[in-house]
């Protein structure tokens, strides 16, 4: 399956890269598109959800780097104090 990678921003203006081993992250993340910290947490869990089933389809068994990319990104996503501020896909 092809990986993909997006760069993010989050709103300290650090940036982060994404990892996931389906393209389908690029149906929900789409470099310039800018997200409230919520859409966005709904759209990386969909997103990396269905990447890690389409793994399960294919091996037969889910995709355990994808589950730790979401946890990781929602740990981050509970740290963001001003949950009113957006995140950026830079790429």
């Amino acid at each position: 399956m092809p990986e993909v990678h997006v760069t993010i921003e989050w709103p300290d203006q650090q940036r982060d890269t994404i990892y996931s081993p389906s393209t389908v992250l690029l149906q929900y993340l789409k470099p310039g598109d800018s997200f409230s910290i919520r859409d966005f947490e709904e759209r990386i869990s969909k997103a990396l959800q269905v990447a890690s089933q389409r793994v399960y389809e294919r091996y037969g068994f889910e995709c355990t780097s994808a589950m730790g990319e979401l946890a990781r990104l929602k740990a981050q996503i509970a740290a963001i104090d001003d949950k009113t501020s957006c995140i950026k896909v830079l790429s």
